[in-house]
């Protein structure tokens, strides 16, 4: 059963994550701690309080202090998922679950087992059972408490449990002749019970077992001297007589001859080294405290720290390991010829002192290590080994050690023919790498912290790279580091950072070349072109454009690069390279990858457009590029999934726009550009009018007259919807006079009606109206239903503006009409939403609930967030004004959270002052003024007119006089380029 309590050290309780102490106050997790303790037994309040509280310092009333830190310790088990119940019991309490939940109740249950198991004569059982028993202490017991009670209850404990469990344990190995991890396990028991007779006894025996006479008469001295001096001549002369005991018994055979010393080779470990605590504590778990035979395997990224890694964990655990501990470089990657196994077997019998000219076979020496390795529990690291077909016939040798193998591919053949633990090891993130470099730079890196900061950037994790910059730093200490940081940036890569150690020399390009050069030409080019991909993760479909290949094909190719741990698979369909093997791929891109670049850029923009026209059935959309053969774009079966799509990609299709930008693609970029308009529903303004800056510049700089004027029409309507009016009519103008240029009469009939809108924005509804109906007349000539339906609506908006209300309707009903006519949903979502404001204004309340419904719920579908949020307002005011208060406060909170998703300021204030309103009249008057200074920033910040009235009604502190039947402004539809 699992130990989900512990008590042994602090009070922690299991988490998903494992086991911690974070949660609660300390005095919670002391009163949790003496209630495990008496597991199913009645704690009374007051011998609980004597528990929890040193003498005088207790509260006044310590039960009502117990009553609430138990109400929290209840409700800390409900939240974590814990077992067990917490009764009150007339003035005690009591925690009843299975014992066997608490680390100390199933410690005492193990050490009963252990101890029935020794006398049975089962040794190696009743070890690995005690063992386990052991493993349960992490620190002192009851940590959490610091009174009396406690503290002689951890001298109990210590003294009746854990030492005698220490004792079983010494006593199983000593059967088995295993006398050095006796020792070993003494040197820690003894380090803080150095006095123990029981526990000297033991050393001695480990002694003269291993023929260490003088070490033992030595070791009997120095306890007859220090009992003496603590004035204790009883356990001076006990251990003496156990001694002249010894002398006269003659001795059992030890495991290994007198003299032979086990091999004990590992490299010097990690200076600093930093990570991979959870990975660590894994490993130490998987072989316990007396290691049973096991196979690991590490694999990682090169440079990522695997040999490090586990050179660090070895030296932690060496002593665990008597009969020794080696390491061999298998040679797997690098320039020289790999290690074979017969140099690994002859190494192994020459580290045993096997004279091996007298087993000049191979079968002879293989047969020899697997007999001697047999009876010894020992660890061996197989570092740098090219695959599992590098160490598969050592195996079987070592059947008997520890066995960790490390890699740059995943080694999984050796889990399914083996049995083996695989383990990957990550790149260090952020905060420890900068971490490393201030302990390794020191006073320098107090100085310049920014630029600690940004050299661990560069270093992505890797801790080659970390150790690189870490000593070209170090070599040169007059440099200042922003020097370091500036040279590398320009370089834009730390690939060819190298130090030099005599003729040897040492750089990320040399490690990353080892790995290039061990694949396939085909994985090559493919690593190649995934480099110049250009977003953060690449979907299977884009690298088989980038392939010129079909997807199974490559999305075979790429999880070999995975298995290769030169590519990292991410949810989906989607892998990721490391910035640094993406700048060294970029490095091996060749001249005849080049079309590959293009077949990307293909994919992007048919796919975009495939969504664009799933979205807006009844355009026609830009004019597309011939795709390159090879290119495979996406199709969406419904506008939603292609919704879906552009809110996925919109990071990938910035970085991808980006790339066409720098790299002169300026045909791709203009449509690809105006294709990312769309998210403007989402709320993502900042993304859509950043790409169509570029794509007015790619337009100009292809000379495209028509895709200028188009970017310009969708910069303009974006500009407008995000408040910045000056530049968007500057943008209207130009594509007007382009359109009239090159005789676009649609595009001048777009840009018109923008114009016409800003005047009737502007209050000139006259000139307006004249204008509006120039581009109605253009429209209709040339048949466009959906600038005919754009100009209806504005004009409706034009005259309800006016005061024109019944005008207005009649327009924006023609307008509505058209837009269900040719499938326009979100136009049409748009239209109802005006209808539903003039109806307000006119005083028709249901009507204009009905249509502002019927609009939020077109234009949710759609998910045209700003124009949702409009429909709210409307659907807050009318129920203000039926009273009906609670209702138009939820509306208008809605709105609010809608305008602020959609990045809205001018909504978001208008709702920020209709649920103050609300709040007024309910008499919430501190809410409605704290709603009203959100309104006030946000048209303040905007040079909005209403910000005056807002401001002189909060210092007059009275309701404002908003005149009933009226919304905030107008309402406009998401026209995009035509």
């Amino acid at each position: 059963m699992e130990v989900l309590f512990k008590i042994l050290g602090r009070t922690r309780v299991r988490h998903q994550s494992g086991f911690t102490d974070e949660w609660g106050k300390p005095k919670e997790r002391a009163v949790l701690a003496v209630l495990l303790l008496h597991i199913g037994r009645p704690v009374a309040v007051r011998t609980l309080a004597e528990w929890v509280w040193p003498d005088g310092s207790g509260p006044r009333d310590p039960a009502a202090t117990l009553s609430t830190y138990i109400a929290r310790i209840r409700a800390a088990m409900k939240q974590w998922d814990l077992p067990g119940s917490l009764a009150t019991e007339e003035g005690a309490y009591r925690f009843t679950a299975d014992p066997a939940f608490v680390d100390y109740h199933a410690f005492q249950r193990c050490l009963r087992d252990g101890r029935r198991l020794v006398r049975g004569g089962e040794h190696e059982a009743a070890l690995d059972l005690v063992d386990s028993a052991l493993r349960l202490w992490d620190g002192d017991p009851l940590a959490d408490l610091d009174t009396d009670r406690a503290r002689n209850q951890r001298l109990v404990m210590v003294r009746d449990q854990w030492l005698p469990a220490v004792d079983t344990m010494l006593e199983g190995l000593a059967e088995l002749g295993d006398h050095d991890e006796v020792l070993r396990l003494l040197d820690t028991a003894q380090a803080e019970h150095d006095m123990d007779v029981q526990l000297a006894k033991r050393r001695l025996q480990a002694l003269y077992a291993l023929d260490r006479q003088e070490d033992a008469v030595r070791y009997l001295h120095d306890f007859h001297r220090r009992a003496r001096a603590a004035d204790e001549p009883e356990r001076a002369d006990e251990l003496r007589r156990f001694h002249d005991g010894i002398l006269d018994t003659p001795p059992r055979p030890t495991r290994r001859p007198a003299g032979v010393v086990p091999p004990r080779h590992l490299p010097y470990d990690v200076d600093g080294f930093a990570g991979h605590t959870e990975l660590i504590a894994e490993l130490d778990a998987l072989i316990g405290g007396r290691p049973k035979p096991r196979l690991i395997a590490l694999d990682g990224l090169p440079g990522v720290g695997k040999t490090a890694l586990a050179v660090h964990w070895a030296h932690r655990v060496r002593d665990r390991f008597p009969d020794g501990f080696w390491f061999v470089n298998l040679g797997g990657f690098g320039d020289g010829p790999s290690t074979t196994e017969e140099e690994v077997v002859t190494g192994l019998l020459e580290a045993l002192h096997v004279p091996i000219d007298r087993l000049p076979g191979t079968a002879a020496r293989r047969a020899r290590l697997r007999d001697l390795l047999s009876t010894k529990r020992m660890l061996v690291l197989l570092d740098n080994a090219a695959d599992d077909e590098h160490v598969h016939g050592l195996l079987s040798l070592l059947s008997g050690s520890v066995v960790v193998v490390t890699s740059r591919v995943r080694l999984s053949g050796l889990t399914l023919r083996h049995g083996a633990r695989c383990f990957t090891v990550s790149p260090l993130d952020h905060d420890l790498a900068c971490r490393w470099l201030h302990d390794r730079l020191g006073a320098r890196a107090n100085a310049e912290p920014d630029a600690v900061e940004q050299l661990a950037a560069l270093a992505g994790g890797l801790p080659l790279a970390l150790g690189i910059i870490g000593e070209h730093v170090a070599a040169q200490p007059r440099k200042p580091l922003r020097d370091f940081v500036n040279r590398l940036r320009a370089r834009r890569s730390i690939l060819d950072l190298r130090i030099s150690g005599g003729r040897a020399m040492v750089s990320l390009r040399a490690v990353f070349d080892c790995s290039y050069r061990e694949l396939s030409p085909q994985l090559r080019r493919l690593f190649r072109l995934v480099g110049r991909y250009p977003g953060q993760s690449v979907p299977v479909a884009v690298a088989a454009a980038l392939a010129g290949a079909p997807e199974d094909e490559v999305h075979d190719q790429l999880e070999a690069l995975v298995w290769a741990r030169l590519l990292e698979a991410r949810e989906g369909d989607r892998y990721a390279l490391h910035d640094l093997l993406r700048h060294y791929a970029v490095e091996q891109f060749e001249a005849d990858d080049g079309e590959a670049v293009r077949r990307m850029l293909d994919w992007f923009l048919h796919t975009a457009h495939n969504a664009e026209l799933c979205i807006y059935p009844h355009r026609e959309g830009v004019p597309m590029l011939e795709r390159a053969p090879g290119v495979v774009p996406h199709t969406f079966d419904d506008p939603e999934s292609a919704m879906d799509w552009y809110a996925r990609e919109r990071g990938e299709l910035s970085a991808v726009c980006q790339f066409a930008a720098a790299h002169g693609f300026n045909e791709h970029l203009w449509r690809l550009s105006n294709a990312m308009e769309v998210l403007m529903r989402l709320g993502f303004k900042d993304e859509v009018v950043q790409a169509l800056r570029a794509a007015v510049r790619a337009a100009r700089a292809a000379g495209d007259r028509f895709g200028e004027a188009g970017s310009l029409s969708n910069l303009g309507f974006a500009l407008s919807r995000f408040n910045d009016h000056d530049e968007a009519d500057r943008c209207h103008r130009e594509a007007h006079a382009i359109a009239l240029e090159i005789g676009d009469r649609v595009g001048v009939a777009v840009a018109l009606r923008n114009m016409a809108e800003r005047l009737a924005m502007t209050g000139d509804t006259g000139p307006a109206l004249e204008m509006f109906q120039r581009a109605l007349a253009i429209a209709r000539e040339t048949d466009d239903l959906d600038t005919e339906a754009g100009v209806l609506h504005r004009m409706g908006e034009a005259l309800r503006l006016g005061g024109r209300t019944q005008e207005a309707i009649v327009q924006l009903h023609l307008a509505w009409s058209l837009r269900e006519r040719i499938g326009d949903r979100a136009g049409a979502g748009a239209t109802l939403a005006c209808l539903a404001a003039a109806h307000h204004e006119q005083g028709d309340h249901y009507g204009a609930l009905s249509l502002a419904h019927r609009a939020a719920l077109e234009l949710h579908q759609v998910r045209e967030v700003s124009l949702e949020a409009q429909a709210h307002l409307t659907l807050a005011a009318v129920n203000r004004d039926l009273d009906e208060l609670e209702t138009a406060e939820s509306y208008a909170a809605g709105a609010v959270e809608l305008a602020r998703t959609a990045r809205d300021p001018v909504r978001q204030a208008a709702a920020f002052d209709l649920v103050a309103q609300v709040q007024w009249r309910r008499g919430e008057h501190l809410a409605a003024r704290r709603n009203w200074e959100a309104a006030l920033e946000l048209y303040a910040a905007l040079d909005d007119a209403r910000a005056g009235a807002i401001e002189a009604q909060l210092a007059e502190w009275t309701e404002p006089q908003v005149p009933r039947g009226r919304t905030s402004e107008s309402v406009t539809d998401s026209s995009a380029f035509k």
